[in-house]
């Protein structure tokens, strides 16, 4: 599916060096590979949703960072989720933040694995936990925490869909705050069912929704 093509100011923005250059040396400043993508055809997935997949391809470092930081939670008090986490690229960057635990949630075994390599090299973890989980997004249970659910565009539409509806039963049963942020949203109709959330901010190609009413 095609990244949505980002603002012509942005790619030569004095930001968008410092992500390049954060993207270039992510891996060797820290001894992991999150860096190469991985197209999903070249990987034993067991189940039917393989066909909704998306390949991997690693988060931006510079800009992520930024947009938790910005968020404006005390991190301790909040579980981080990433959907489709792949080698954990994600889940490295977040679990620099005092997050309660941050969990990544891989359906190919390949890429968890590769995931649990990488979280054990990384040294700057100040999150309480941070682990890759082999299942189906589809099957996976969320905490019961106040969340920041992440998406980097990692499947199509029948998955995202029945991914939202788990979390809104989560919700019903558990009311509890959430942040969900989605990085390149192929179509913001996909995030419709989720009226309970509000628009909170669109930063270059992040989309962050929040459960919280307005600050006055």
């Amino acid at each position: 599916m095609p990244i949505p093509a980002v603002a012509t100011w942005w790619r030569f923005s004095p930001a968008q060096l410092l992500e390049k250059y954060a993207d270039r040396t992510f891996d060797s400043v820290h001894g992991t590979e999150t860096r190469t993508f991985a197209d999903l055809k070249t990987l034993d997935i067991a189940g039917t949703n393989k066909r909704h997949g998306e390949r991997y391809q690693p988060s931006p470092v510079y800009s992520l960072r930024r947009l938790l930081k910005r968020l404006d939670i005390r991190h301790a008090d909040f579980s981080f989720v990433d959907f489709g986490s792949g080698k954990g690229r994600t889940l490295l960057v977040a679990g620099e933040l005092p997050f309660k635990q941050v969990v990544g949630v891989e359906f190919s075994a390949e890429l968890h694995r590769q995931a649990q390599e990488n979280i054990e090299r990384y040294g700057k973890r100040r999150a309480g936990a941070v682990v890759s989980v082999h299942a189906d997004a589809t099957e996976f249970t969320l905490p019961q925490d106040d969340l920041v659910l992440y998406f980097f565009n990692p499947f199509s539409a029948p998955v995202l869909s029945s991914v939202l509806d788990n979390l809104l039963a989560s919700l019903q049963a558990h009311p509890r705050r959430v942040i969900l942020i989605y990085l390149c949203l192929p179509d913001a109709h996909w995030l419709d069912k989720l009226t309970m959330f509000r628009r909170r901010a669109t930063w270059h190609n992040y989309v962050v929704l929040d459960t919280a009413p307005p600050r006055h």
